[in-house]
């Protein structure tokens, strides 16, 4: 049975072949995700700034790279009684969140935690504000870090000083409903659903108010993207599900899901395997609200 060392070295060959098939993957990929052994192996750079994404304070004190440092939850989401849960942040909330964590125009940032659709969900939020280019995800997470066999910490990190970075937010990494209501359909835009099956089908409404999708999507769920160690999948199989979703190489994807979340696994690997990729930030919890936009399902037996 491989390891998950293993499935590291098994992706970043994967990583390298496709990268051969997929020329935009390149720049891309190269940068998206990183290895437990590149960590360690740069962890002195004085300018790498490691972030634990987790929603709990508790899942850091348990225990963290070193020196990383823990950039709380509602720094860079935003959830409003009786309004949409998980927004993105103002550029002002965003910029005085990271420059608190010591992040520089000049510094590398690499996002250690999980799941992938609380790490993901920093990650697309840096992307948006203009960092993703200088960002990467820990492969595998805390969890890959330690079954490396790597030291955790479970002290606080020393305050950094406080740094100065510039936010340049690119509004194409974001749709909003009236843009998914006119582009979901549309030849070279690949709507993709992150939620579970069942949700997708409209099986289940889970919380929303209606059950089923929006007109066009395609379903890709979002644990689909990594596997049972939350190590993400080669980039070959990654081809397979979006190419299975009829999601073609050049297209526009935007992805969903229940709140913003599970839709920025599929952000994930939409940049991993080098699409322009954005995110419908209101996703079916708006959509589900609005009347006047249509939904496909519950399909009945």
């Amino acid at each position: 049975m491989p390891t998950r060392l293993s499935a590291s070295l098994a992706f970043a060959a994967a990583v390298a072949t496709s990268l051969l098939v997929t020329p935009a993957a390149v720049a891309q990929g190269a940068t998206v995700i990183v290895s437990p052994d590149w960590l360690a192996a740069n962890l002195d750079d004085p300018k790498l700034v490691v972030i634990h994404a987790a929603a709990q304070k508790r899942d850091y004190d348990a225990g963290h790279v070193r020196g990383a440092r823990w950039l709380p939850w509602t720094a860079y989401t935003v959830s409003m009684p009786g309004g949409l849960s998980v927004q993105l942040p103002t550029m002002a909330q965003m910029d005085s969140a990271l420059e608190a964590i010591g992040v520089r125009d000049d510094s590398r940032i690499v996002i250690v935690g999980g799941p992938i659709q609380t790490s993901g969900r920093l990650y697309f939020t840096l992307d948006y504000f203009g960092l993703g280019a200088r960002t990467s995800l820990l492969d595998g997470g805390i969890g890959a870090w330690r079954d490396a066999g790597r030291a955790t910490e479970t002290t606080e990190s020393a305050a950094p000083a406080s740094g100065n970075v510039t936010l340049t937010p690119n509004p194409s990494k974001l749709a909003d409903a009236a843009w998914v209501h006119a582009n979901g359909s549309v030849p070279g835009v690949s709507l993709l659903d992150a939620r579970l099956p069942q949700f997708y089908t409209g099986e289940s409404a889970g919380s929303q108010p209606r059950a089923g999708r929006i007109p066009g999507a395609k379903s890709i769920p979002y644990s689909a993207t990594v596997d049972a160690s939350n190590f993400s999948l080669d980039p070959i199989a990654l081809h397979r599900l979006f190419d299975a979703a009829g999601a073609e190489r050049g297209n526009k994807v935007v992805t969903y899901c229940h709140i913003g979340m599970q839709a920025t696994a599929l952000y994930v690997a939409a940049r991993i395997l080098g699409y322009d990729a954005a995110v419908y930030d209101g996703s079916f919890e708006e959509w589900s609200r609005k009347p006047e936009l249509p939904v496909v399902g519950p399909i009945k037996p």
